[in-house]
């Protein structure tokens, strides 16, 4: 009888890299015999179980939330705060182990639910079937709570002390894995567990992301022009993804001055640039909920500087849908469309839009971030790049880079695109990748963070 795996997280079946990776290791868990189930909260896709519970965006979670960090607003002390958390865990507690006792499984998979401060709840519910069943479990932190701003300060002694204990735990069949080596020396130095480095990978061999009979009608579908330039932002849309860095120089490229250097001229994929053509910033990342007010900020600023974009998230899924009322393109359709990728992220676990735009074969503007600095610049890819050093702009409250670095990014993304060298950097940028990041070497590292099952 094959092996059970059951991959848990508080969503499954969307565009966020999460979510990707897990795709991902599903395949990789079924090529080594497992019979893989997925369980999440609601709104997902394609969960094989639901606890609501886990979702972070109900009303009770995003109050915990909102109080466990930075400032204890909506409870006249912290030991109602904690009453909260010990009822909505019990509740998660509950579920859950009534989903392992039919299921039954050999080795059980947790995504960010012991490392995220967005639902800290659902650690401590987690901690408790796992200490209770002892089922030889590997928990990947994708993110460490301490790492963002939102919930860098317990706001209280009594969220201090259970973040040291449940965020993440410490249990004697679980191990720990991170996508990053400054992920891993930050949980050694606060929490001195040693943790495995698997960082996002993408299976090299698969067919390329081309324009086929499905995709075909993608420009007519959002408006576009065959000799657009099309400016892909596949990110979902939160604050951290810095948006807004990319506005000024969307803006400048649209200027005479730099579009009007390409007219007449053929870029690196064979697209001829015209009197009408434009540089167009494709939104195709969804939103999350607290994040609406900023897209809708970036909206404002892109159509009062009357820069060119599309917001496609509502037509773009994880898969594609073939219905015909309600055609969804899959958010891989965008890059057989993309001439260029933006990926001005201020912080990332690693980076999955950065290496799905490397499988595409298309030139990236990079923001610095620090794991980019450490674990992905080494490595040798060839990027634009739009350097570190962002600040608060008074005019417009947004982040924006220095001057001097916008000319000079403009300049290179001409450079760039016209340039016949592209395509062989490219090229090098694959290689490097697949070197690095392919599913084989998921595959090898899975296998050794699974021995003790």
């Amino acid at each position: 009888m094959a092996k059970r795996a059951l991959i848990c997280h508080y969503r499954v079946g969307r565009t966020d890299g999460v979510s990707l990776e897990i795709t991902k290791r599903v395949s990789v868990l079924k090529e080594l015999g497992y019979k893989v189930s997925l369980l999440a909260g609601s709104g997902s896709d394609g969960a094989d179980f639901i606890i609501p519970e886990l979702d972070f965006d109900r009303a009770e979670v995003r109050k915990i939330a909102e109080n466990s960090f930075n400032t204890l607003d909506n409870y006249s002390s912290e030991q109602l705060l904690m009453d909260d958390i010990y009822h909505l865990a019990e509740i998660i507690e509950k579920k859950l182990t009534s989903i392992i006792e039919n299921f039954n499984p050999d080795f059980i998979l947790i995504h960010n639910i012991l490392s995220h401060g967005r639902h800290i709840a659902s650690a401590l519910a987690f901690y408790n079937v796992l200490k209770k069943t002892n089922i030889p479990s590997l928990a990947t932190h994708h993110d460490f709570y301490w790492e963002r701003d939102d919930f860098k300060e317990p706001s209280c002694k009594s969220i201090e002390q259970f973040l040291q204990k449940y965020v993440p735990p410490v249990l004697p069949h679980l191990k720990h894995a991170v996508i990053s080596t400054r992920a891993a020396a930050s949980l050694q130095r606060r929490s001195s567990i040693d943790a495995a480095v698997i960082p996002d990978t993408l299976d090299f061999t698969m067919p390329p992301w081309e324009k086929d009979e499905f995709n075909k009608d993608f420009l007519k579908t959002f408006n576009l022009s065959e000799n657009d330039i099309l400016v892909i932002q596949a990110t979902r849309i939160v604050k951290r993804k810095g948006l807004e860095l990319i506005l000024p120089i969307l803006e400048k490229l649209n200027s005479n001055e730099f579009i009007g250097q390409m007219i007449g001229q053929q870029i690196y994929n064979g697209k001829t640039i015209t009197e009408d053509s434009k540089f167009v910033y494709i939104i195709a990342g969804y939103a999350e909920k607290e994040a609406e007010e900023y897209l809708q900020s970036i909206i404002s600023y892109l159509e009062k500087r009357n820069i060119p974009y599309r917001n496609i998230q509502s037509k773009i899924s994880a898969e594609r849908v073939a219905d015909k009322t309600e055609k969804q393109f899959s958010i891989f359709d965008t890059y057989a469309y993309a001439d260029l990728v933006s990926y001005p992220s201020l912080f990332e676990g690693w980076g999955n839009q950065f290496i799905e735009a490397v499988f595409a074969r298309k030139p990236i503007m990079v923001y610095e971030y620090p794991v980019y600095k450490t674990d992905i610049k080494p490595q040798g890819y060839d990027v634009i790049t739009l350097g570190s050093t962002a600040s608060i702009s008074k005019q417009t409250g947004f982040l924006k880079l220095p001057d001097n670095i916008i000319e000079t990014v403009c300049s290179k993304v001409i450079e760039t695109l016209l340039s016949p060298k592209t395509a062989k950097k490219l090229d090098k940028n694959f290689k490097i990748a697949k070197t690095n990041n392919s599913r084989e070497t998921l595959k090898e590292l899975m296998k050794i963070s699974m021995e003790h099952v």
